[in-house]
């Protein structure tokens, strides 16, 4: 397959910087990669906002945004040694992954494509026919992979990401025994001429990327999309392992469906387990399940849509069709709310009682984390219809309260993204709130859209503890470049300033 590389790192580049969970708001200026700081960078703390699981036990994760001049230094590395190209021509033709890092036309997968198409494409009502889905189609594949299965054998990768030894990335190419020879040849002789070139380039790999999380020789920053790409490498290796051992098994990024036709789930687990060790992992036992026959009952949640969707609908129609992605959520089809509404962003209906459709998104909105950000979504690209009234919005900013308290970072964000893009005013207490909450990005909205008086500016610079934040408050001219400096205490990453 023929694929235009320098195409595909640059939009990873540019669009790999925040995570996509954030609002677009945020977004990389492309300025930042004109002037690169020296490979030993400065080591400055990454920005860590949470996050919900999308789980039943509100558990939370974090997500991190590197300081931007160890992100352009890996970048700029990434780029010379050609290494997005040798990643997806290594793990692209894993029969057994469903998490690729490209989908069709050479498009970037996000995990917002688990179920359907591009999440760029916006289609019309009439168009709604033509939407093409690969999830009913993995699910066939999955059918056959484990045709005469007695069982399904459900294993996770215990804290896939925060466990990643680095100093494993040159085994992603080379497998563990070869990193290792050439490990053992550089610590006698780095000269040695025998050391192979690949392990040499991941090896340095390994050292530029650790630049970003304070040279830690353990964990790879959930966040960034060359995260999501190094992760896919090794669990790739990993398949390859497996497949060696004779498993027949599915995997979507670290969770595995190991398909069974003994009742042999102890020695399958034991060899996991042992596969896993050599790369540093270990497995989460407490997720570990056993599904069997019928293992693979779904819903096409596209033919429904289909069936159940005309031009406008009524009271009975707008619940049937709520109805149906609630129950379905209930009973188990993770993603199904998050599924409709992003289906009604791309394609709006017309709702004779409106009130009762924001009452279904406003509740959808306090009840599940999953869609919360689909929803806020949907309100913002339908607001001259979907208009927010005074309940509604002292409704939102009671959540927003609510979350503040809880420290949950991203419903903050999109909560209040949602208030300023319907042009809704944010009181003073609101924004105090903000200010005496360690959520720096909700601070840099509140700063972009000039919502803060002058003594609240005051206490955010004072207050300011991320790079994040403390390279807006610079930007935007509320400390001098003395105070810049000293703040973050750069040093090499001076050469950024002329830029910003």
């Amino acid at each position: 397959m023929l694929r235009d590389y320098n195409k595909i790192e640059k939009e990873i580049a540019e669009t790999g910087f925040f995570s996509e969970y954030l609002p677009p708001c945020f977004k990389l200026d492309q300025k930042v990669f004109m002037r690169v700081p020296p490979e030993n960078c400065d080591l400055i703390q990454p920005y860590c906002f949470t996050m919900s699981r999308y789980n039943n036990n509100d558990a939370r994760r974090n997500i991190f945004i590197p300081e931007i001049g160890a992100y352009t230094v890996v970048r700029n590395y990434i780029r010379q040694e050609n290494i997005i190209k040798e990643l997806i021509e290594f793990t692209e033709n894993n029969e057994a992954s469903f998490s690729p890092i490209l989908g069709e036309n050479d498009s970037i997968m996000r995990h917002e494509q688990a179920y359907s198409g591009t999440t760029t494409q916006i289609m019309d009502f009439a168009q709604l026919e033509e939407i093409s889905s690969n999830y009913i189609e993995n699910i066939a594949k999955k059918i056959i992979k484990a045709t005469g299965a007695k069982k399904v054998l459900k294993l996770d990768i215990s804290n896939c990401f925060s466990s990643f030894y680095m100093h494993m990335i040159p085994a992603i190419l080379l497998g563990v025994e070869e990193t290792e020879r050439n490990y053992n040849k550089f610590i006698r002789n780095p000269d040695d001429q025998t050391i192979s070139n690949v392990y040499r380039k991941y090896r340095k790999l390994d050292e530029v990327l650790r630049r970003q999380n304070l040279n830690r020789t353990n964990g790879l920053l959930p966040g960034p999309l060359i995260s999501k790409i190094i992760a896919e490498g090794i669990l790739t290796r990993i398949d390859k392992e497996l497949n060696f051992e004779g498993i027949k098994f599915s995997r979507y990024v670290d969770d595995y469906e190991i398909y069974l036709f003994n009742d042999d789930e102890k020695s399958i687990i034991s060899i996991f387990t042992r596969v896993l060790k050599k790369y540093g992992f270990s497995l989460n036992y407490e997720k570990t399940e056993i599904d069997d026959f019928p293992y693979y009952v779904v819903e096409n949640l596209e033919k429904i849509f289909k069936g159940l969707i005309k031009e406008s609908l009524d009271n009975s129609e707008l619940m049937k069709l709520f109805n149906t992605y609630l129950l379905l959520e209930k009973n188990g089809t993770k993603g199904a709310i998050r599924y409709l509404l992003k289906t009604l962003e791309q394609n709006p209906i017309q709702a004779t009682n409106i009130s009762l459709y924001k009452a279904y998104l406003l509740t959808i909105i306090e009840n599940n984390d999953r869609s919360l950000t689909k929803a806020c979504s949907l309100f913002i690209k339908n607001k001259e219809n979907l208009t927010l009234d005074v309940k509604d919005v002292v409704l939102i900013k009671d959540m927003i309260t609510k979350h503040i308290r809880y420290e949950h970072d991203l419903e903050v964000l999109w909560l209040l993204y949602l208030l300023v893009e319907t042009g809704n005013n944010i009181e003073q207490l609101l924004v105090e709130q903000i200010i005496e909450s360690r959520n720096e990005l909700a601070k840099i909205i509140l700063l972009r859209k000039d919502l803060l008086e002058s003594e609240n500016i005051s206490q955010v610079r004072d207050n300011a503890f991320s790079w994040i934040l403390i390279y807006e408050l610079y930007v935007s001219g509320h400390i001098d470049e003395m105070e810049f400096i000293s703040k973050l205490n750069l040093n090499k990453n001076l050469e950024l300033l002329s830029i910003s």
